[in-house]
């Protein structure tokens, strides 16, 4: 039996640049926000740590599930 791949109606912009290999750099252009905002989402920090707004979690998804319908496979999947 063939397992569906998973799609998702929110996803973490850091588990998404992960999964699929991605420098925050090219992540930005996906998500619409800038490298630096990523970058503050990874910070451990309380002063700088940020955290992603909903519209942010679901262009991560978007992608995500569209890179899969196309085909695509992720390079960690496992962290998904």
């Amino acid at each position: 039996m063939i397992q569906p791949p998973l799609t998702f109606e929110e996803l973490d912009p850091l588990i998404f640049c992960q999964a699929w290999g991605l420098t925050y750099e090219e992540a930005s252009k996906y998500l619409k926000i800038g490298a630096r905002t990523l970058a503050a989402y990874a910070c451990q920090g309380k002063v700088t740590r940020r955290n992603p707004s909903a519209r942010v979690r679901a262009l991560a998804a978007i992608q995500h599930n569209l890179w899969i319908r196309e085909g695509k496979q992720p390079q960690d999947s496992k962290i998904l």
